[in-house]
């Protein structure tokens, strides 16, 4: 195999962010007889020109570096092998992105696709009540007005229910579901990407969906931010790809991030509930600045985050132009590295870890298929990363919830 450059071996290395004693450590967390090992000597004489790997060890880093094997074999490394555009993050972002990151997303990926299949081949049927607009958000007042007439049926009944942003976050979650989008959690790296959304061709109708990070800083009310944000660019997505956000953007060319904030903003907080609330607390004066404390007694009995509340201020005028800009800038350096806020509570169950990685719509596809005998068990298993033995009884459970039921 001496047609597999050593150029490219390493450029594919450097694109993970890993050095070789990572790639040999993650090496050792493959199921062992399904990969080869390879260690770190090993892998710095093959990016050395001494000697060249064996087609399974290639198989272990196509693996590790979330590629295809075939990369092996360019005279150099392609720049982006997942279909997400990444105009969505700060400059220089995507040649940063972490290992962990970027093999989250493939698997965000995978089980997309995996939902697809078994829609086309289960006969289910998936309407999507959403159709793509590249100038949805040209207007965001009126692409909002046309958001809540959408999705806000019930909110103010429900909204005297919450009684936790969790509580707020799975209201939203289900009304977005409700229109034939997935919305997945995964846990990425806070540092590198809040959300991303792609539309996800299949055999029949494209289906969108939504991933948020489930290690936000904010916890339920920053991953409501998100979920609404990534709704927007459900709202603008193309037929096909995806988009990767940190809610900055990259600043060239159409950046929909500051539109996307503005929507989800709005749509979570109106402007005559914001009022209300600066009233009873004395506030209504414009101010340069803002502290936390004041955007945290405003947003938390409102179950939102501190981005929905500062760019509501600047956006009525109580906050000067780029007040969000630079607190967004000033909380990612508060809790870069940070992982999610302390959600208290009791540990959750494998099966409600799966509910809430899945979704609704997630354990529907499932349900369905599995009702109408065109559920691979052994597919399951891999999917869920759970045993054989275990998908019934998850598949039993999961019935049992009353938004799942077909």
């Amino acid at each position: 195999m001496d047609w597999v450059t050593s150029a490219t071996l390493r450029q594919l290395r450097e694109r993970r962010a890993l050095d070789p004693e990572s790639v040999e450590q993650e090496a050792r967390r493959l199921p062992e007889g399904l990969y080869a090992r390879i260690t770190a000597i090993q892998l710095r004489g093959w990016e050395s020109g001494v000697g060249v790997p064996d087609l399974e060890h290639l198989e272990t880093l196509a693996e590790i570096y979330v590629c295809p094997v075939g990369h092996f074999f360019l005279d150099q490394a392609p720049r982006s092998e997942l279909p997400f555009s990444f105009r969505g993050l700060s400059p220089g972002k995507e040649d940063r992105l972490s290992h962990a990151t970027r093999r989250a997303l493939a698997r965000v990926l995978e089980l997309a696709d995996w939902m697809a299949t078994l829609i086309d081949e289960a006969g289910i049927t998936w309407p999507v009540k959403v159709e793509p607009r590249a100038d949805a958000l040209k207007d965001v007042d009126a692409a909002v007005r046309a958001g809540r007439q959408r999705l806000s049926s019930g909110r103010t009944a429900a909204e005297r229910a919450w009684r936790t942003a969790d509580d707020a976050f799975a209201w939203w979650r289900g009304r977005i579901e409700s229109l034939g989008i997935f919305c997945f959690q995964r846990k990425l790296e806070t540092q590198d990407i809040r959300g991303a959304s792609l539309w996800l061709p299949s055999g029949r109708e494209p289906c969108p969906v939504i991933v948020v990070n489930r290690e936000n800083a904010e916890a339920a009310t920053g991953r409501l931010f998100t979920l609404l944000h990534e709704y927007a660019h459900i709202l603008t997505g193309g037929r096909a790809g995806g988009l990767a956000c940190d809610f900055h953007g990259s600043g060239r060319g159409r950046n929909e991030e500051p539109l996307a904030n503005r929507f989800a903003a709005q749509m979570l907080l109106p402007r005559e509930t914001l009022r209300g609330k600066l009233k009873e607390a004395g506030l209504t004066e414009p101010k340069d600045d803002w502290p936390d404390t004041k955007l945290d007694a405003l947003r938390k009995p409102l179950f939102v985050s501190r981005d929905v509340v500062a760019i509501r201020l600047e956006e009525m005028g109580l906050a000067p132009k780029g007040f969000y800009a630079r607190k967004r800038a000033d909380w990612d350096r508060q809790y870069a590295g940070r992982v999610g806020g302390g959600r208290g509570g009791k540990n959750p169950t494998k099966h409600e870890r799966l509910f809430k990685q899945l979704g609704t719509s997630g354990l529907r596809v499932l349900s369905e298929a599995n009702l109408r005998g065109r559920l691979p068990v052994l597919d399951a298993a891999i999917m869920l990363d759970m045993k054989v033995e275990k998908v019934p009884a998850f598949l039993e459970w999961s019935q049992r919830l009353p938004a799942v039921v077909p």
